[in-house]
């Protein structure tokens, strides 16, 4: 006799389209969401290289949000190495306290040793607001 228990059911696709995954994993939620964004983004860019979407347009439909909101995130790929190293390795205060938007106009920058400059300002700006906040 065998043990094995098994359910069948049918289940209509069009209801579990209208529902929303709750986010219960808290510790996802406490990564900074900069580093949420970067990672993102390297995931975005391997699906494209593995042609598991045509495009962009297809990815930001999936993802329900703009093209341009995707373009923002993708730049973050366009920051030098050491600095995407910052995001995704450390815990400083300045990834908690800084967004995509925050940092866009680093990103936008081709000469990797400006944007460290850039970067180091971001830095000195966060430690201020930090301090004064704590005043």
């Amino acid at each position: 006799m065998n043990d094995l228990l098994q359910f069948d059911f049918n289940v209509p696709i069009e209801k579990l389209k209208t529902i929303r995954i709750k986010k219960n994993d808290h510790a996802i939620q406490r990564e900074p969401r900069l580093r949420q964004s970067l990672i993102l983004a390297y995931q975005i860019e391997q699906i494209i290289e593995d042609k598991l979407a045509r495009d962009f347009t297809e990815v930001a439909d999936w993802l329900s949000m703009t093209k341009a909101r995707l373009s923002q995130i993708m730049s973050l790929l366009n920051l030098a190495p050491s600095i995407q190293e910052e995001i995704l390795l450390t815990d400083s205060p300045k990834i908690y306290q800084s967004t995509v938007d925050t940092i866009q106009y680093i990103a936008l920058e081709i000469d990797w040793n400006k944007q460290s400059i850039l970067w180091k300002d971001l830095t000195r700006d966060c430690f201020v607001a930090e301090k004064r906040s704590s005043q």
